[in-house]
């Protein structure tokens, strides 16, 4: 599992978040600190989530948002190439990942 590491603008090492609230469902504003002592720097910042790269498989999400231009034009892509029976080795890849 990847787990994102806020790093201190001011040193470069890590930071820490030590608050966030909730503004909306896709919004939320942080406040974090620097862990290195002599730094101690602290920030707000925020978080929100912009695109779906795919839609949830709930019968009714909370909440749709668009789906991100990339995600779009892929599966424009793939609507409009010449159906055959090959398999696309792409597809298979991008399927296990």
């Amino acid at each position: 599992m990847s787990v994102y590491k806020l790093v201190c603008p001011a040193c470069g090492n890590r930071m820490r978040i030590r608050n966030s609230e909730g503004q909306t469902p896709v919004f939320r504003s942080m406040y974090a600190q620097c862990t290195h002592i002599p730094c101690g720097a602290t920030f707000s910042g925020s978080l929100s989530w912009d695109y779906a790269l795919s839609p949830s498989g709930l019968d009714q999400p909370r909440l749709a948002l668009p789906l991100a231009p990339s995600a779009v034009r892929k599966q424009a892509q793939q609507d409009f190439r010449e159906h055959t029976d090959q398999l696309d080795l792409l597809d298979a890849v991008e399927a296990t990942a």
